[in-house]
């Protein structure tokens, strides 16, 4: 396969970011989520029915699993826009790390997230998607899809 590797060597960013004892809870639940779903069947499932990345010229491609969750965190987090989700992925650490994207690496632009639906086919996207879900349904796991923004308005006193 010729994949982007999402294995790579911790870069100083990635290193000193890891030290950091701040408490993130997005970081903690998308890590949470990451540990207890099981996607090496997944993968296979992708990997069957994606045709980028195959042939060993040329650039490297990203791998379908870091692209689907790409595509779970514009879902989860209810992201209006490839180009909004690219930006986003490009600003959280908490959502390179969920993907597997280091640091110092930019996102997928919006174009590929395009390109990946199209070519999985709802079909496959669909299967995929309620596989995640029946895995996190099974282990009594609820997402409440929300914001990428949380903010409160405090009215002075």
């Amino acid at each position: 396969m010729s994949f982007k590797s999402d294995k790579q060597a911790l870069s100083f960013s990635d290193l000193e970011l890891s030290r950091k004892k701040a408490r993130n809870n997005t970081l903690e639940h998308l890590k949470n989520l990451d540990q207890r779903i099981k996607w090496g069947q997944i993968e296979s499932t992708l990997l069957e029915n994606y045709p980028t990345g195959k042939n060993k010229k040329g650039p490297q491609a990203y791998s379908p699993l870091m692209l689907f969750k790409c595509m779970l965190l514009r879902n989860w987090f209810q992201i209006k826009s490839d180009v909004e989700l690219e930006s986003l992925i490009n600003d959280r650490f908490s959502f390179k790390k969920f993907i597997g994207l280091p640091m110092g690496e930019a996102a997928p632009d919006s174009s590929t997230f395009s390109r990946f639906r199209k070519r999985l086919t709802l079909k496959k996207y669909d299967m995929v998607l309620s596989d995640i879900s029946d895995q996190l349904s099974n282990k009594n796991i609820i997402i409440n899809m929300g914001s990428t923004t949380d903010i409160r308005i405090i009215k002075p006193t």
